[in-house]
């Protein structure tokens, strides 16, 4: 089937109804409206795609070729019959930044953000949230681009100070110190710090916003924090970011988060898995810190960690079927078969189920770590027994991880994969980084870890995705990295969805 796509209008003149004048600096209608503008529409959308698989093939096999944008300049795009489109001009950084920050991931990778343009449209220019934007939507924007220009780079830190400055002058005020829009800012400046901040030694940084954002919920009090449906929302969305901020930076769990996690839990139904799983992931930060602080003895480690891998397993054997996978048999004839590990691979509801399933997979791998770790040099029947275990869930974990990769990659899975990839596309493998590179690590088939390895490749190349190069690189070279420095170096956290 072959489209054109969407108007380049921007949001809010598409939503009114009007005609949008598409300036260079931001749209004249939302300007005279004194509302927030989402930005334009990419050109890259308005060029036909071919969505069926044959001719798919034969582009790739065909001469063709695509020069894709790159920070600001569309310098042609070279058809089959050699036909081109000529040069178009393109808007200012800041507003193609934010229509590539809402189109991909605001509503199309994440699930937390949802509340975020009901907000934004409420917003006025140059004000704290508009700020915010901003600097979350040009940091998104430089990291999709590996070609990023210094102005780029220079712009995304010129918004931040702004929106620091524009949020402390919102917290002098009583009215938007207890604002939504408040909160969300602070949300969207740790999303900034955490695609900038690309090594542990930004801990610090990541969490000093998240605890101002803690620090504002306990001044609004726990019961007006959970009034309203967006400000739950908002405070889950804080609840989560703040146990990965522990889990990577190594921090015990705060009073203060599980005391917001307590307030919130009863606006959870009790088969909520995802919830249910939060609460899991409370319990293995703190073990990982008891751990790493000598706490606890090798046979205390090896009993806990089996405590909390059979409380996951639980956890994932009572959930819904929505959490639940559909099997997919291939055969050595499948000519995907390259894009397989195994004889099947795994089509979930969705990227973020695949997400939430991946992370579980990860706690495991670090439990089964953990176990075979304190049980070295113990060569008891019973210390045996639990090796072989561990040794075999192990690879049952990683190849689990292996099957949820192929629904991203493979043009039929899903009417909106192709290759190359989609920018969404590209942005949902790319959340399949942290768990290939654990499950890579952990495994101890070279097989499989090859696998990992060139299926990172295939995904740089298709998807221009620069952190997969990255990925694949540390698995061949330092495969027993710490698997929160690969973390932070790829900025993958900021992405959860």
């Amino acid at each position: 089937m072959v489209y054109r796509g969407p108007s380049k209008d921007c949001l809010p003149c598409r939503k009114r109804k009007l005609k949008c004048d598409l300036r260079k600096d931001g749209c004249g209608q939302c300007l005279r409206a004194n509302i927030a503008c989402f930005g334009y529409r990419d050109t890259n959308d308005l060029i036909f795609r071919d969505q069926t698989r044959s001719v798919q093939r034969k582009m790739l096999s065909s001469k063709a070729t695509t020069v894709s944008l790159q920070l600001g300049a569309l310098n042609h795009v070279i058809l089959p019959n050699g036909s081109r489109l000529s040069p178009q001009p393109q808007p200012a950084w800041h507003v193609r930044a934010r229509h590539d920050f809402f189109a991909h991931y605001v509503y199309g990778l994440s699930s937390s953000y949802d509340i975020l343009p009901a907000l934004y449209e409420k917003s006025k220019p140059g004000d704290h949230l508009s700020a915010s934007v901003d600097a979350a939507s040009l940091a998104f924007f430089a990291n999709n681009h590996a070609t990023s220009s210094t102005e780029l780079l220079r712009l995304a830190a010129e918004n931040y100070m702004l929106a620091l400055r524009q949020i402390n002058k919102a917290l002098s005020s009583r009215e938007l110190a207890s604002a939504d829009s408040t909160l969300q800012s602070v949300l969207l400046l740790d999303l900034y710090e955490k695609i900038m901040g690309r090594d542990l030694m930004s801990e610090q940084s990541w969490l000093a916003h998240l605890n101002g954002a803690l620090a504002l919920i306990k001044a609004r009090g726990y019961n007006d924090m959970t009034r309203s449906e967006v400000s739950r929302k908002l405070a889950n969305k804080l609840f989560t970011t703040l146990l990965i901020s522990c889990y990577i930076a190594s921090q015990r769990i705060p009073e203060g988060v599980a005391e917001l996690g307590r307030r919130l839990d009863m606006f959870h139904d009790k088969d909520d898995a995802k919830w249910r799983l939060s609460n899991m992931n409370c319990k293995m930060i703190n073990f990982r810190i008891d751990v790493a602080e000598g706490k606890l003895s090798k046979n205390e480690i090896v009993a806990q960690a089996r405590q909390l891998e059979a409380a996951y397993c639980e956890i994932e054997e009572t959930s819904s079927q929505r959490w639940q996978p559909r099997h997919v048999m291939v055969s050595e004839e499948d000519p995907d078969r390259s894009s397989i590990f195994g004889d099947h691979y795994d089509v979930y509801r969705d990227h973020f189920t695949t997400q939430v399933r991946n992370t579980v997979r990860i706690m495991h791998l670090q439990l089964q770590f953990y176990i075979q770790r304190s049980l070295i040099g113990d060569e008891s029947d019973e210390a045996i027994r639990i090796r072989s275990e561990s040794a075999v869930l192990t690879e049952r974990y990683a190849e689990e991880v292996c099957a949820s990769a192929p629904q991203f990659l493979l043009p039929d899975v899903h009417p909106n994969n192709c290759i190359p990839f989609t920018p969404v596309q590209a942005l949902k493998c790319g959340i399949l980084l942290p768990a290939m590179f654990i499950a890579g690590s952990a495994t101890t088939n070279p097989k499989l870890r090859l696998w990992v390895i060139n299926t990172m490749r295939f995904i740089a190349e298709s998807g221009h995705l620069h952190a997969a190069s990255v990925t694949a690189m540390m698995l061949e070279e330092n495969p027993m990295l710490d698997f929160r420095f690969m973390y932070a170096k790829l900025g993958g956290y900021a992405f959860t969805s």
